[in-house]
C-alpha cells in the first residue's frame, strides 16, 4: 500500500495501545515504526528485476518485523531502567504496540497484488509464492480516510480520548480502536468482492463457451474496490483478460492476449544468463508472467544508429498489474540484431514503451479516468481493443 496509508496504520495501531500513556507521541512513534518495513527502497540490487522481486522481502518479513519489535522493546525497558525511570505500562504492552506496528505494514501489503514475503526466509526454499491476496489497490481512499482521522484526532487529544474501562481493550484509546475497526472492514469488504467479481468472470467465461481454463486470478484495476480485471489461463497457455464493475447488471467483457500467444517459446529460447532472471519473476509473480517481442522505437535504440539494424527485444510483463496493454513492470531480458541470431542475454532493463505512428502512449491519469468512467458506466466497452461482451 502508498507510504499515508501504511504511516496512519502504524500510528493508529500504536495510539490505541499506549495513546493513554505516550499521548500525541504514540502516534509518532506508530508512524514511524509503519514505515520501516518500506526502507528497503533505499536498497539497490543491480537491476530493476532484483529490485522489483526483493522488495518487500526480509524488510516485510513477519519473523524479522517480531523480533525487532521484541527486541526494541526490550532494549527501551532496559534504559529506562538503566536511568531509573520506570515505564508506566507494562513490557508486554510496549511490545505488543511496537511489534504490531511493525507487522501490520506487510500484513496490509499482502492484501494487494504486488506480492510480500511474509515467511521470508523460508519461502524462496520452499518454493512459496510471495502472499497476494489482492483484493486492494495500492491506493485506496477509502481505507485510508479513517485511519487519518483517527491520527488527526489522536494529535489533538493526546491522552484525552475516551478509554475502554474494563476487559482486554482496558486503557486503550477507543477511537482509534473504532477506526480500525473500520478499515479493517473495508479490506474484509474487499476479499468478499473480489470473489463476487471471479464469481461473475467464471460466469463470463462458461457463457463462451470457454471450459478448460486451468487457473484463474482477480484483481482491482483501480484505486477502489468497485472495478475488477481477471486473468485467465486455457490447458493450451492462452491468456484472457475479463473486466468489469460490481455495478454492472450484466456479465464483465472479455479479451485474447494475443501477443502473448509465444510467451511459452520465448521463455524457452532464452539464453542460459536471462533464465535466473525469468525464473525469479515466474516465482515472484505466480507464473502470471508474459514474454513477447518488440521492436523498440529508433529514438529510444542507439544500437540500430550504429549498426543500421533494429534490434528486436525479449521483453518479460507482470501481467498482473497493466493498464490497458501496458504493463506497469515490464523488462528487457534479452537482443538479437536479426532473426537469424541467437538470443542474447543482458542485464535486465525496463523496457521501453513503444508508440504507434508517434502518437504518445496513454498516461496512466487518463487511463485510471477512463476506467472510473467504466465502473459506473457498463455501455463503455472498447471494441477496437478486442473486447467481447457475452449474452
Amino acid at each position: 500500500m502508498d507510504s499515508l496509508s501504511q504511516i496512519v496504520l502504524g500510528a493508529s495501531v500504536q495510539g490505541a495501545i499506549l495513546g493513554k500513556y505516550q499521548g500525541r507521541k504514540a502516534y509518532i512513534y506508530g508512524a514511524i515504526l509503519g514505515t520501516i518495513p518500506d526502507l528497503d527502497v533505499l536498497l539497490h540490487y543491480g537491476d530493476p528485476v532484483s529490485n522489483m522481486t526483493y522488495h518487500r522481502g526480509f524488510s516485510h518479513s513477519l519473523f524479522v518485523l517480531t523480533a525487532l519489535g521484541l527486541g526494541g522493546a526490550w532494549l527501551i525497558s532496559r534504559y529506562h531502567q538503566w536511568r531509573n525511570m520506570p515505564l508506566p505500562y507494562s513490557f508486554r504492552r510496549l511490545a505488543f504496540a511496537m511489534t504490531l506496528a511493525l507487522t501490520t505494514h506487510p500484513i496490509l501489503d499482502s492484501f494487494t497484488v504486488y506480492g510480500t514475503q511474509l515467511f521470508w526466509p523460508l519461502q524462496e526454499p520452499l518454493q512459496i509464492t510471495p502472499i497476494s491476496i489482492a483484493s486492494m489497490f495500492i491506493i485506496d481512499p477509502l481505507y485510508t480516510i479513517p485511519l487519518l482521522i483517527a491520527v488527526i484526532v489522536g494529535l489533538i487529544k493526546g491522552r484525552n480520548l475516551s478509554l475502554f474501562k474494563r476487559g482486554i481493550f482496558a486503557n486503550c484509546q477507543r477511537f482509534a480502536i473504532w477506526m480500525l475497526i473500520v478499515s479493517s472492514s473495508y479490506l474484509l469488504l474487499s476479499v468478499g468482492l473480489k470473489y463476487y467479481a471471479q464469481d461473475q468472470a467464471e460466469q463470463t467465461l462458461a457463457a463462451a463457451g470457454i471450459d478448460n481454463i486451468v487457473r484463474i486470478k482477480t484483481m482491482p484495476v483501480l484505486p477502489t474496490i468497485l472495478m475488477w480485471r481477471t486473468l485467465a489461463e486455457d490447458n493450451q497457455h492462452q491468456l484472457i483478460e475479463l473486466r468489469g464493475s460490481v455495478l454492472d447488471k450484466r456479465l464483465p467483457e472479455y479479451r485474447y492476449l494475443t501477443q502473448y500467444n509465444d510467451s511459452k517459446a520465448l521463455n524457452a529460447s532464452l539464453p542460459q544468463s536471462s533464465q535466473p532472471y525469468a525464473t525469479r519473476l515466474d516465482w515472484f509473480s505466480g507464473d502470471w508472467t508474459g514474454y513477447r517481442t518488440q521492436k523498440p522505437n529508433d529514438d529510444s535504440n542507439q544500437d540500430s544508429a550504429q549498426n543500421n539494424e533494429q534490434i528486436t527485444q525479449l521483453v518479460v510483463d507482470d501481467l498482473r498489474m497493466m493498464a490497458g496493454d501496458t504493463a506497469f513492470f515490464s523488462f528487457v531480458l534479452a537482443t538479437k540484431g536479426n532473426d537469424n541470431l541467437q538470443w542474447q542475454g543482458i542485464t535486465p532493463t525496463d523496457a521501453p514503451v513503444i508508440t504507434v505512428d508517434d502518437q504518445p502512449a496513454p498516461s496512466r491519469s487518463e487511463l485510471i479516468k477512463q476506467g472510473f468512467k467504466r465502473v459506473f458506466d457498463e455501455s463503455i466497452v472498447d471494441v477496437n481493443g478486442d473486447w467481447i461482451l457475452v449474452e
